[in-house]
């Protein structure tokens, strides 16, 4: 039989399952918007749940290029390291903020290029 208590401790286990755990972003995904602008996705994959979505950003069209020689694929999560980024706290409300995006996209993006 399969016990959680094995993997995550009881806390972990209470934080995630009433939704005070903090979330960790430890991957992404790209994906296509149904209007076919490129998207990131964030996600917290160490949850009882197995993963957590935190929240979604649009991507501009000047990233597009890179994105398309870059050897990403739509679909496919990607740790973090692959973009020059630590596991990061992250929230909705935090994801949501101008500049926090700003500066995420500037550094997943320049990864992409060397």
């Amino acid at each position: 039989m399969f016990d959680l208590g094995m993997i995550f401790g009881a806390a972990d286990i209470v934080s995630d399952v009433s939704g005070i755990k903090q979330r960790q972003v430890k991957q992404i995904k790209f994906f296509r918007y149904k209007e076919g602008n490129l998207g990131i996705a964030f996600f917290d994959n160490q949850t009882v749940f197995g993963e957590y979505w935190i929240e979604n950003i649009k991507v501009p069209k000047k990233y597009e290029a890179i994105f398309k020689a870059s050897g990403f694929n739509i679909g496919t999560k990607y740790d973090t390291q692959f973009f020059d980024l630590q596991s990061f706290s992250a929230d909705k409300k935090m994801l949501k903020t101008p500049a926090i995006q700003k500066r995420l996209l500037k550094t997943i993006f320049n990864s992409m290029k060397d």
